[in-house]
């Protein structure tokens, strides 16, 4: 078994429809160690984020599969604490979508096993 550390997404800029950000692949795992969020816009925007098998597609609302939902304010980078020390296990991912698309860069890092 091999452990490499990884920049999984850097700058990756999400659109306002779901969007694979990190996948697995049927022989590895993946641990989240950082993950933030920038908002560039002059307005807040509501991030919506997805930690289900690489199969499955996001849904909103009550009674959706969603993993996180948060506003991030005009101008802000936040960290997205609820995703640190998260694992994505074998044939997963993580996906997202921003109420405005073309504002919200993504930042992901952690490690690799496989």
């Amino acid at each position: 078994m091999t452990t490499t550390l990884n920049s999984f997404v850097s700058e990756t800029q999400l659109g306002a429809t779901e969007q694979t950000l990190i996948s697995t692949g049927t022989s590895e795992k993946k641990f989240i160690g950082m993950a933030s969020a920038t908002n560039t816009s002059a307005s807040a925007v509501e991030l919506t984020l997805w930690r289900i098998d690489s199969t499955g597609t996001g849904t909103t609302g009550s009674g959706g599969n969603w993993f996180e939902v948060k506003t991030i304010p005009a101008r802000s980078v936040v960290r997205l604490d609820k995703l640190l020390g998260q694992v994505l296990d074998y044939s997963m991912k993580l996906s997202g979508l921003a109420s405005v698309g073309g504002v919200v860069n993504i930042d992901i890092s952690g490690t690799t096993e496989s």
